[in-house]
């Protein structure tokens, strides 16, 4: 071949990106040169046609692979020399190079003496594989981060579906390898509750026919041994083979429903609170109407001169009104608990003068207290004391408590009410009685509606909701309520509600 035909052809590999070279590793002298140095954009000579010149062009984190890569070869590791790797064109920007060469000359001590190859410029296929990685990537960081899994399933004519892709997210949805699971789809059929499979398998049957998009729902026994809800929404289509190829999406739902069914629980609670609330309310109107009328006869026939009543006669008419006065209280109490339980009692938060309204409650305990030879006095008491209430439901709060102080205590014990200013801008109200007290095991359920701790054959009358009632009102003052009892001893409640009070002058004793 002629140099012209050379030329030319050698002009037509560099047009097509790839050039033919040689190389004496003697002199280190390389031929085709021109050609490759073409690739890059530089003009013939702009280089000198050696090895270590056209290594200085090879960007400096390439050069050792692709220095071993030479040297196995040359070791006869190899059958061939290849290497890829980036070399810097005439304007500054890298471009990715794919070399392949053979050694076909020896010297006569068994070194590498010529090497003859072939340079290609692959720059377009490594930009285009750089990206299609990218891709991939963000795919993967994609189906990585999104609840559920992705997935996809082929089902033949012959009914064998696969999995030929699940993204990473199995394991953390389903409890299975990603791998496992696209080599035997089984793992998670078989793991379909029993209940749900038939319908699963109609589903699929009628998504192959329709091909339209659906959702489903199931339960799913994971590795773990819990059952799981599963959602399933996927997309068929259809192959020219018959093939149903489905590209879906699957996540794990068990959270939702049961908070779905908490939602449904709740609603229905609170519909049936409403209802409760209401029947409550109506009846006890319907009550209280016939109740205050055989109360007030009650009286207009204990104050009767012009029919006097009979000693005995008195005495069971007492007993009457003392009944038809705790039906009438436990109607009040009743109303009030449901009134709490549904929010719907008003609460009125004023600044409220402490010691005036004690001095009230205690007055109006006196009687009770004598009657059951319980001695009732103040303890501490800071002043000045307010606090933050409603005057009305804290006056409820208060007698509630010293009544029952009085009530199951033992005749000659005393009930002492303190009062005083705590850390936080609070205010702690205390009613300490010497009582029967109260166990430690019936101290959690103490404040249950309802539930009077064994006290129902003490011949003591109650509703068991009194102390609720109390918590409640509290809780709606924005306080709290405590208590310290010991059986047999006695017991401590105590009531901490927001202080109001303007800044302190000196604690006193108020005498009963």
């Amino acid at each position: 071949m002629d140099l012209e035909a050379r030329k030319l052809m050698s002009e037509a590999l560099v047009g097509a990106g790839t050039s033919v070279w040689a190389w004496d590793l003697a002199d280190d002298a390389l031929t085709g040169m021109d050609g490759s140095v073409a690739l890059l954009g530089y003009q013939p000579g702009d280089l000198p046609a050696t090895q270590q010149a056209w290594d200085s062009v090879i960007h400096p984190e390439d050069l050792a692979a692709n220095d071993a890569a030479y040297q196995a070869h040359a070791a006869g590791k190899t059958s061939a020399y290849e290497s890829e790797y980036r070399a810097r064109a005439k304007d500054g920007s890298w471009r990715w190079l794919a070399e392949r060469g053979r050694i076909v000359e020896w010297s006569p001590d068994g070194a590498p003496r010529r090497m003859v190859g072939t340079l290609t410029d692959v720059t377009l296929r490594k930009q285009a594989e750089l990206e299609a990685a990218e891709r991939d990537e963000r795919l993967r960081q994609i189906t990585r981060h999104v609840p559920g899994l992705l997935y996809q399933f082929r089902l033949p004519r012959d009914g064998r579906g696969v999995f030929p892709y699940v993204s990473e997210r199995c394991r953390d949805v389903l409890g299975l390898d990603p791998q496992e699971l696209m080599h035997n789809a089984s793992l998670l059929f078989g793991r379909i509750d029993p209940a749900d499979r038939q319908r699963t398998n109609r589903m699929l049957e009628d998504w192959t026919h329709t091909q339209t998009a659906r959702r489903i729902e199931f339960r799913y026994l994971h590795p773990n041994g819990h059952q799981r809800w599963m959602l399933g929404v996927s997309s068929p289509r259809a192959e020219a083979d018959g093939t149903v190829v489905w590209h879906g999406y699957l996540e794990d739902i068990t959270e939702y429903r049961e908070l779905e069914r908490a939602r449904e629980l709740a609603a229905a609670a609170e519909a049936a609170n409403r209802a409760k609330t209401e029947f409550l309310s109506r009846m006890s109107h319907e009550l209280r109407t016939p109740l205050n009328a055989v109360l007030g006869f009650t009286q207009l026939l204990e104050l009767d001169q012009t029919d006097p009543l009979s000693p005995g006669q008195r005495h069971r008419l007492g007993l009457v009104r003392e009944s038809g006065e705790h039906l009438l209280r436990m109607i009040s109490d009743l109303l009030d608990h449901s009134r709490i339980e549904a929010g719907q009692l008003s609460i009125d938060l004023v600044d409220v003068p402490l010691p005036e309204l004690l001095r009230e409650c205690v007055d109006m305990l006196h009687p009770a207290a004598q009657a059951a030879d319980v001695r009732l006095h103040w303890g501490h008491l800071d002043d000045p004391l307010r606090v933050r209430a409603d005057p009305t439901r804290l006056r409820q709060v208060v007698i509630n408590l010293l009544s029952n102080a009085i009530k199951y205590n033992r005749r000659g014990g005393e009930v002492r009410l303190e009062a005083r200013h705590e850390e936080g801008r609070m205010v702690a109200l205390r009613v300490i009685d010497t009582g029967v007290g109260i166990a430690p095991a019936h101290l959690p359920s103490l404040f249950e509606p309802f539930n009077r701790l064994g006290q129902r054959r003490s011949g003591i009358e109650g509703t068991g909701i009194g102390l609720a009632i109390t918590r409640g009102l509290v809780t709606l003052m924005h306080g709290r309520i405590d208590v310290n009892s010991v059986l047999d001893k006695g017991s401590t409640f105590s009531v901490l509600l927001p202080d109001a009070s303007p800044p302190r002058t000196q604690d006193v004793n108020l005498p009963m």
